[in-house]
C-alpha cells in the first residue's frame, strides 16, 4: 500500500555529470528510488531536468502482447516523449520539466534510459548498449547486438575488473580522449552491483564468439556504423542521424575500436594486454594506421 503526502520528495541523480531530479509524493516510491539508485544521489549539483512521477492506479498505456519490450519514444527540437506498457512520459527542454504518469507496480528505469541518451548526444556523448569495465585503472567496453557476448566477457572479468555495466555505459569525449562513465541501469546481471565510477576509455572491442581468441582491425566506416547501431532510442529517431554519427565518429578517432573474436573463457585478457604493450603511445584510430 502506498503513502500519500503534501509534500514532494525529491530524489537527486547524477549519472556521468548529467544531474537529473525526480518529485513523488508518494513515500513508498520514494524510498523504492533512494534504494535502487543509492550510489548515483547527489543533492549538491542543480538539476537538467526535473521529472514530476505520478501514480495512477490502473495505469495501462500499451496492451500487453508477446515479445520483446515495448518502448515508444520520440525526439524534437523541445522535447521527447515516451510510452510503454505501464508508463508514459514527456520532457520539455526549454523549461526542464518533465512528467512521467505510471502504474504503482512501474519503474522509472526505461523513462531514465530515454532521458540520459538525449543528453547524452545533445553533449556529444552517447549511452551506448556495452559492458562497461575498469581494469588496472583503465577503462574498456565490450559491445554488440544481444547475444554478442557482453554479459559473458563481464562475468569472466568480475575477479580481475570493476564492473561497471554488462548493459549500458556512457562514452563522453573531450580534447581527443574519452571518459567511460557507470550508470546505475541493470542488465542480465541484475544483482551485481552498479559502480558510480569513471575512468579514461583506452579501448572499444566489437563482440564476436568464435572457437579461438584473436583481435581483428575495423575499418573506420564500419566502427562508427556499428556504435551508431548500438546506441537505443535514439538509433531510430531519423532526426539525430546526422548527430549520432558525428558523436560516433569522434568516438571512433579517440579510441581504438577492434573486432574481439573470443571463446568463453577470460584468456581473452591475455590478447589485450599482449595487444596493448605492443601499441604505439599514439595508437592509431581503430588500431591500425591509413584507416
Amino acid at each position: 500500500m502506498t503513502t500519500k503526502v503534501n509534500h514532494p520528495y525529491q530524489v537527486s541523480l547524477n549519472i556521468a555529470d548529467f544531474p537529473v531530479m525526480l518529485v513523488t509524493r508518494d513515500e513508498e516510491m520514494y524510498q523504492r528510488l533512494m534504494r535502487r539508485y543509492a550510489d548515483f544521489l547527489d543533492q549538491a549539483v542543480e538539476p537538467l531536468v526535473t521529472i514530476d512521477l505520478q501514480i495512477t492506479p490502473g495505469a495501462q498505456f500499451i496492451a500487453p502482447r508477446p515479445g520483446p519490450l515495448v518502448i515508444e519514444s520520440s525526439y524534437r527540437p523541445e522535447g521527447l516523449t515516451y510510452r510503454s506498457y505501464l508508463e508514459a512520459g514527456s520532457v520539455d527542454w526549454q523549461t526542464g520539466r518533465g512528467q512521467l504518469e505510471m502504474h504503482p507496480e512501474a519503474g522509472v528505469e526505461n523513462f531514465l534510459r530515454v532521458v540520459y541518451a538525449w543528453l547524452c548526444l545533445q553533449d556529444g556523448g552517447l549511452l551506448l548498449h556495452a559492458a562497461g569495465l575498469i581494469r588496472h585503472g583503465e577503462g574498456y567496453v565490450f559491445f554488440g547486438p544481444s547475444g554478442a557476448g557482453k554479459t559473458t566477457t563481464t562475468r569472466l572479468s568480475a575477479d580481475t575488473a570493476e564492473i561497471l555495466s554488462d548493459d549500458l555505459v556512457i562514452l563522453r569525449c573531450a580534447g581527443g580522449e574519452c571518459t567511460l562513465y557507470g550508470v546505475p541501469f541493470k542488465g542480465d546481471l541484475s544483482d551485481a552491483p552498479r559502480a558510480n565510477q569513471r575512468a579514461r576509455l583506452k579501448s572499444i572491442y566489437r563482440l564476436q564468439q568464435d572457437q579461438e581468441h584473436y583481435l581483428e582491425p575495423i575499418p573506420m566506416t564500419t566502427a562508427v556504423a556499428e556504435l551508431v547501431a548500438s546506441s537505443p532510442f535514439v538509433v531510430r529517431d531519423l532526426t539525430l542521424s546526422y548527430q549520432l554519427i558525428e558523436v560516433c565518429r569522434q568516438i571512433a578517432q579517440a579510441v581504438p575500436v577492434q573486432m574481439m573474436h573470443f571463446k568463453k573463457d577470460k584468456e581473452f585478457w591475455k590478447v589485450i594486454d599482449g595487444m596493448e604493450k605492443g601499441l604505439p603511445k599514439a595508437a592509431p584510430a581503430n588500431g591500425r594506421a591509413g584507416n
